[in-house]
């Protein structure tokens, strides 16, 4: 088996799954992971550990993943492959980077001026929907909903952004998915790793507007959002990325407040200011 190459792993078991390219990238470093569903079940919840754990899903769902076996096993109701690669692989992607000493976030990301700048936000946050418009505008989406930072470097997710309903103006192909409660974008491929150039706090405002972000407020987010905070992480990785230029993206709860959205982030993101915020 080749495996898939995604969120900085090597995955097995998915292998006839679209959204994931075949692996390209066979150096140590890049965990492989075997997913699988099992009938039976499931073993108790167990508390994540720096070998094993054992999870509840939001559906009632469990997930077994095992660091030395280098497996994550569903055990509930059976997933269809695609859904198994998003967004079920996306807890499998924090806690065997999360093992591999890389941080994780809850968060999206996008390419411009040649870097990926992440999007963070809640769920309710609208982030598929940016990064949807985005894509519409042959911005290349990095992730949708986890990002994964190895140093300087975040790794591609599965390539396929899933919305709650249509962007308006957004012209790409949609096929249902999650049982028709999603409509899934399909996204071109992309590089394996990008580096990150900064991060962007999704909210909603009664109109358009960016806020640089305080390092030492950065830093601060960070710390508080990377996926199990409890397990060791480098200082210095966190300092490094807290070192990155940060906005506030506040917009309205109003479709047509997307192109000036864009508008903004292109001004902003555009190649001579990242040069000077990135100083």
């Amino acid at each position: 088996m080749t495996g898939r190459s995604v969120y900085g792993l090597c995955v097995h078991g998915l292998d006839g799954v679209a959204e994931l390219p075949a692996a390209r990238d066979t150096r140590p470093g890049h965990p492989a992971v075997l997913v699988r569903q099992v009938a039976g079940p499931p073993p108790p919840p167990a508390p994540l550990t720096g070998r094993r754990g054992v999870r509840v899903l939001a559906d009632g769902r469990t997930l077994e993943v095992d660091r030395e076996r280098g497996t994550a096993t569903f055990h509930g109701p059976p997933l269809t492959p695609d859904v198994l690669a998003h967004p079920y692989l996306a807890p499998v992607a924090t806690t065997f980077n999360r093992w591999a000493g890389r941080e994780t976030f809850h968060s999206g990301a996008f390419v411009r001026a040649g870097r990926a700048w992440a999007v963070v936000g809640p769920r309710t946050a609208g982030k598929s929907s940016l990064l949807a418009a985005l894509a519409a505008r042959d911005v290349p989406v990095v992730a949708d909903d986890i990002l994964v930072l190895d140093g300087a470097d975040v790794f591609a997710g599965p390539r396929c952004v899933d919305l709650r309903q249509p962007v308006p103006g957004a012209t790409l192909p949609t096929r249902a998915v999650r049982s028709g409660e999603r409509l899934r974008v399909g996204l071109p491929p992309i590089a394996d790793r990008v580096p990150l150039g900064g991060w962007l706090f999704l909210g909603w405002g009664l109109s358009v507007a960016l806020d640089r972000v305080p390092g030492p407020t950065l830093l601060s987010r960070l710390a508080a959002l990377r996926s199990f905070g409890y397990l060791p992480s480098d200082p210095a990785a966190l300092l490094t990325a807290a070192a990155l230029p940060a906005w506030d993206l506040r917009r309205p709860r109003d479709w047509s407040a997307l192109d000036d959205t864009f508008r903004l982030i292109e001004d902003t993101l555009a190649p001579g200011r990242v040069l000077g915020a990135l100083r």
